[in-house]
């Protein structure tokens, strides 16, 4: 499938730390703000499925590539996408997850440069129950933990996702 000038394939096998898994596409969209698409997003998932909580509750593993689309979309500005995507979507104190959220920020800023047409993925293990974050396919960081899955996802998925018209693409609506 080609979005916005990004090949998105069907299929895909990550490395998700205990060897190659087979995901499935669940969706796809692109993040806009002010009429200037910043990123193509995939999402991907073991058992595809339109309802975001069955996605969110499940332990399952699962994995989202931004394709970054616009050079207004820096390493810098990213941390701070982050960082707000999970204070609007996160339900709980933010508090008690604040310094795993601080160890991802600092993978971007230790790692290779974030470019038009770079990737970022995001990549949870349901066998290590870890969250591998890689640029352009080079693993920049992990952080342990079943819920930080719930999250990162969440920052596209909750009730209140960063952008609700990308969350519904993400679901295959």
């Amino acid at each position: 499938i080609e979005v916005d000038g990004i090949q998105i394939e069907k299929v895909i096998k990550v490395d998700d730390g205990t060897g190659k898994t087979k995901l499935k596409l669940n969706g796809y969209g692109i993040r806009d703000k002010m009429w200037i698409n910043l990123y193509t997003q995939a999402l991907y998932v073991t058992k595809v499925t339109s309802d975001a909580e069955k996605i969110l509750d499940s332990k399952s593993s699962i994995a989202t590539r931004l394709h970054v689309t616009s050079s207004l979309v820096s390493k810098e500005k990213l941390i701070k996408a982050i960082e707000e995507g999970v204070e609007k979507s996160y339900r709980g104190d933010i508090e008690s997850i604040r310094p795993r959220l601080n160890t991802l920020m600092s993978f971007f800023n230790k790692s290779e440069v974030l470019e038009k047409n770079g990737y970022v993925d995001f990549i949870y293990s349901e066998d290590t129950e870890t969250l591998y974050t890689s640029i352009n396919d080079v693993v920049i960081g992990e952080i342990k933990g079943a819920d930080f899955r719930r999250v990162i996802f969440g920052i596209w998925l909750e009730e209140k996702p960063v952008d609700k018209t990308l969350k519904k693409r993400l679901l295959g609506k």
